[in-house]
């Protein structure tokens, strides 16, 4: 144990001797990630402005108008003649134009009385949070006319007036509610009267490539053939050189890992990543240890250039380098490495799971060990 400790020491200190190496690759995915979270990361809900035109001025309107400025965005109502110079000057995130006839439900049915004309915003984000917001308002008035209608048709109905209806459905509605059919939204350590992020999850992909990189260079250094017959003279050599090199490469691996999360906590304390990160970035680690000792395998003068193109191979199929819409991921991308933390890391479903994934890196291991020590090139 005390000679297998005294050479992982010694191959840390090769790896500290390309500080370069780890600077850049710690600085440049700190740098990338603070460039996609900068146009985002200062933005604010409460900031978030929509407008709207009422030509209906009913009813039906006023309960619309009612429930989008009861909500957490900002709300104005303007002349339709204003809404071209609106737009211009990017005053609003998005345009509300209530039609004359919204509410009045005829032949053609609830859904297209309860319907509108949306103009987005020059800023996408936010017009689509607005988008989104008139919609589920929408969809709720109309859901509520649809009972509402269901309630008339019942017997008894015809002689309770519209504002009989209203109170009958929503002591309905109470009584539905105590009883348990509730769709509960719980947000927690939030106060919606104080400034809200928009964007929470930096870009995972940048430290899934950075850290492919960093093992791969790390493996090659390491990837000595003399230094390997010189301890395959020694007993059991071969196989503490092996397990040495595996836990010098890991610790490199996990502290360059803790950098990157931990200097973009720092700089962006609100970012957050996803539950599963941990295990998937190990899991990946270790398929890189893997492919760098398995590229030991090939003469030091010519394994620069195959281990690189496959590196690149995998991170371009795995949505790395441009991000891969979710059918390709599901078909192809997450057959690779990359593509299969890419996937996990998003939320799209894998035929390999993790705690799957983890033997069958001890098994890419092993075979690489196996490779090692029947090695011609390497035995010399």
């Amino acid at each position: 144990m005390r000679n297998l400790l005294l050479l992982v020491l010694i191959k840390l200190r090769l790896l500290v001797r390309r500080p370069l190496m780890l600077v850049l690759c710690i600085l440049i995915p700190i740098l990338l990630s603070l460039l996609a979270g900068a146009s985002v990361v200062g933005s604010d809900l409460t900031q978030i402005r929509g407008a709207y035109v009422d030509q209906a001025e009913n009813e039906a309107s006023g309960k619309l108008v009612a429930m989008l400025e009861g909500g957490v965005l900002a709300w104005d109502t303007i002349d339709s003649s204003a809404v071209s110079r609106a737009l211009e000057l990017s005053l609003y995130d998005g345009y509300l134009l209530i039609p004359q006839d919204f509410g009045q439900i005829s032949s053609a049915g609830v859904d297209e009385a309860f319907s509108g004309e949306f103009i987005a915003g020059k800023d996408r984000l936010a017009s689509g949070i607005v988008r989104e917001n008139v919609t589920i308002a929408m969809i709720a008035l109309a859901f509520e006319a649809k009972l509402t209608k269901d309630l008339s048709g019942m017997e008894g109905a015809a002689l309770l007036r519209p504002a009989d209806l209203d109170r009958l459905l929503a002591h309905m509605t109470q009584e539905a509610g105590q009883e348990g059919a509730k769709l509960p939204l719980v947000v927690h350590n939030q106060d919606m009267e104080e400034p809200q992020t928009l964007m929470l999850v930096p870009d995972v992909a940048i430290e899934v490539l950075f850290l492919s990189v960093f093992s791969l260079l790390s493996s090659l250094m390491l990837a000595d053939a003399a230094t390997q017959r010189r301890m395959r003279s020694l007993p059991g050599g071969l196989r503490r050189d092996y397990l040495s090199t595996l836990l010098a490469l890991a610790l490199s691996g996990l502290f360059q890992l803790a950098l990157m999360v931990g200097s973009l906590k720092l700089l962006m304390p609100s970012t957050s990543r996803p539950s599963n990160y941990l295990p998937v970035m190990a899991v990946l680690l270790l398929w890189m240890l893997a492919f760098g000792q398995l590229t030991a395998l090939i003469p030091g003068d010519r394994r620069f250039v195959p281990s690189s193109l496959l590196l690149f191979v995998s991170v371009l199929v795995g949505g790395t380098f441009l991000r891969m819409p979710a059918i390709w991921m599901t078909a192809i991308g997450q057959y690779t490495p990359h593509g299969w933390a890419l996937a996990q890391l998003t939320g799209i479903p894998v035929h390999l799971s993790t705690p799957l994934a983890f033997p069958l890196a001890g098994l890419l291991l092993w075979l690489a060990y196996l490779g090692q020590k029947h090695s011609t090139y390497l035995a010399g």
